[in-house]
């Protein structure tokens, strides 16, 4: 069924191709064979919005083609028509704001002139769309109010273009005023709209007052109001062939149901609009997609997927920004080649009338080029260095992203100790109430002894009573301990270095997360093996104690440790029979080689899995992870990477599939 469905897709496409080559095959036909000028310009115009409809650069040529003609014969509304069009192509496909700006001045002029009523509408509604679009709200104020003017002057003499461009100033008003946050004059403007297009059963107009209706109530945090103004858009644009229109509604929808707190349906909706913005090229929907999507995935605890959604939005804008750059050329190369026309004219009547002056318009020209280049340098830099500070601001954000994930890694190492350190101060607290107890019971015999006179029992409990308040001050000093080690794990980490017993370091930090997941999983289970290098103690003959930073360092074993019980009981999981989880942890003392210093060596094994080879050098790499989503964020370890190296020391792997992994960190003492 596919495989018919697939060729009934590849004969349409061929079908629609061959069809489309056949229109243009007739129109160039009909343009050979017209006589008249006019009208051969005006197939020449229809013939280049063939082209631009196929996003196909040979517009440019029919339209130019257009232009020469009409200046040739003095047909002023076909030289308007085909610059109009040119402009439109320029905006349209190229994004090349500032040239088609220019062109829409230049024809805005000629309309005046002329009373050309034609397209003087349609070129003023363009040139605010532009100045919306780069957010010159002032000057987008200035034509559309120009734009009411004429519809009120009373030169459109049809009810219904004056119905038409009246709906349309309302919406391009209520447009403009939305984004000023002007949210009362927004919402008139945008309910005039709607309000029409519920009158007239105009399923556009009520969509666009919709789309408007639904922002401005999201704005003023009314998301009820909001949502009945999406859903009726959605409701009239159903089975209609509404393009962005409809992507808007998605996107719109997407956004009100994120700032509610409902993530799947915000998803839904987001990556939606995305699917079809790109199947329409729209880049403006694609780029808000694509933000929402990121936002929504980060939020998930899905990281890679939302970097790289906003690795897509950043993309689209360079792109938009490099279809600029390669307008301005093409729009050069357009006005050096209708102002050639003029200049070879001009140099024709110089040379009859001014020979001597040949030289001096050389000149000229040579030094109107070289201007036109600098202004072009100096343009083309502008937008280079604001291209500059929206990636700076990306990655800023991704930045600030990055230091959050970081902040949370290190939080969820303090959850992983919090449940050992509650079972190692358990014991210690046990003796201490125990031994209370008993010299309670003691102290009572004592005070009994002494009324009787019975001095030998009385020395026999006191010594009794000494030797407990010993063992209860001695508990109660290793209960201190363990908090002081809490303590120092959570207080923030900062660049000083302490002299540290790196046995005790790697013994502590072994047992605490051991005791923490037998909490949270009573059935996990392993065998836990030390072999520490006791010359490397403080209180054994060697070097003692080495200067590190021992809340890094612990985190370091920590996350290795953890890592290490993970695969263990993974790989229980898959063999239930025959299986022995074993986790490893030694120390040992490197003489010095190779031009590098004597070392301490901490090594952390087990025999889990393994790390499969096609993933073992991306593992150092941050966030990645081959955890299931939502258990790990694939920081651990980078951070322990980075924490070693500052140390100046090395972290290496050694790996063999379905036999297990031995982590080695090394440190310079």
């Amino acid at each position: 069924m596919k495989k018919i469905i697939y060729l009934i897709f590849i004969i349409f496409t061929a079908s629609v191709a061959h069809t489309q080559d056949k229109r243009i095959d007739s129109f160039k036909l009909l343009i050979q064979k017209e006589k008249k000028d006019t009208a051969k310009i005006r197939k020449l115009v229809l013939l280049g919005e063939v082209y631009r409809n196929m996003n196909n650069d040979s517009a440019l040529v029919f339209f130019q083609d257009a232009i020469r003609l009409s200046e040739k014969i003095g047909f002023k509304q076909g030289e308007i028509q085909a610059r109009s069009s040119i402009a439109y192509f320029l905006l349209s496909v190229k994004s090349d704001y500032a040239a088609a700006l220019d062109l829409y001045f230049r024809n805005l002029k000629m309309e005046e002139l002329t009373g050309d009523t034609v397209y003087i509408f349609r070129d003023i509604q363009d040139v605010v769309s532009i100045y919306e679009d780069i957010e010159d709200f002032e000057k987008a104020l200035e034509y559309l109010n120009k734009f009411k003017n004429l519809i009120s002057s009373g030169i459109i003499k049809s009810s219904g273009k004056l119905a038409k461009y009246s709906v349309t100033v309302d919406d391009r008003f209520g447009v403009i005023y939305q984004r000023l946050n002007k949210l009362d004059s927004a919402k008139y403007y945008k309910a005039r709209v709607f309000n029409d297009g519920i009158a007239k059963n105009n399923w556009v107009r009520i969509a666009i007052g919709s789309i408007g209706l639904g922002r401005i109530y999201r704005k003023l945090n009314k998301p009820d109001s909001a949502f009945y103004y999406y859903q009726t858009g959605m409701s009239v644009t159903k089975s209609k062939p509404t393009g962005d229109i409809y992507i808007e509604l998605l996107i719109g929808l997407g956004n009100l149901h994120w700032e509610s707190n409902q993530t799947d349906s915000a998803f839904y909706y987001a990556h939606k609009a995305f699917q079809f913005s790109q199947q329409g090229k729209n880049p403006g929907n694609m780029i808000s997609a694509a933000e929402l999507l990121a936002e929504i995935y980060y939020a998930k605890n899905q990281p890679d997927s939302a970097y790289q959604y906003l690795k897509q939005s950043i993309l689209l804008k360079d792109s938009l920004f490099s279809s600029e750059k390669i307008a301005k050329v093409q729009n050069l190369s357009l006005k050096e080649s209708l102002q050639k026309q003029q200049q070879e004219q001009t140099k024709k009547e110089a040379v009859q009338q001014y020979k001597s002056s040949i030289k001096i318009y050389s000149l000229a020209a040579g030094l109107t080029g070289l201007l036109i280049l600098i202004l072009i340098l100096y343009r083309n830099n502008r937008q280079r260095q604001a291209a500059n500070k929206k990636i700076e601001k990306a990655y800023t954000d991704l930045k600030a992203t990055q230091a959050q994930l970081i902040q949370s890694e290190k939080m969820a190492s303090l959850g992983e100790l919090t449940a050992g350190i509650a079972h190692e101060i358990q014991n210690p607290l046990n003796f201490v109430n125990n031994f209370s107890e008993v010299n309670k019971e003691l102290l009572t015999e004592l005070n009994e002894a002494i009324k009787k006179g019975n001095y030998n029992d009385v020395t026999l409990i006191a010594q009794d009573v000494i030797i407990n308040q010993e063992k209860i001050n001695h508990h109660g000093k290793r209960a201190d301990a363990i908090v002081k080690g809490m303590l120092q794990h959570s207080r923030s980490t900062s660049a000083v270095k302490e002299l540290t017993d790196i046995n005790a370091l790697c013994d502590e930090y072994l047992r605490l997360p051991y005791h923490g997941l037998r909490a949270k999983d009573k059935s996990f289970n392993a065998t836990l093996k030390t072999d520490f290098d006791f010359t490397l103690s403080a209180g054994e003959a060697g070097i003692g104690k080495i200067n590190i930073n021992p809340q890094d360092i612990g985190r370091v074993i920590l996350n290795l440790i953890n890592n290490a019980f993970y695969a263990v009981a993974e790989k229980k999981k898959q063999q239930t029979e025959g299986y022995e989880p074993i986790v490893t942890v030694t120390t040992s003392k490197n003489p010095p080689s190779g031009g590098r210093g004597a070392e301490i060596v901490i090594s952390v094994s087990d025999n889990g899995n393994g790390i499969p080879p096609k993933v073992l050098d991306k593992i150092f790499q941050p966030f990645f992870t081959t955890k299931p989503t939502g258990q790990g964020t694939g920081l651990g370890l980078s951070l322990a990477y980075d924490i070693v190296n500052a140390h100046g020391g090395e972290l290496k792997v050694k790996t063999k599939e379905n036999e297990g992994s031995e982590f080695i960190v090394s440190l310079p003492i």
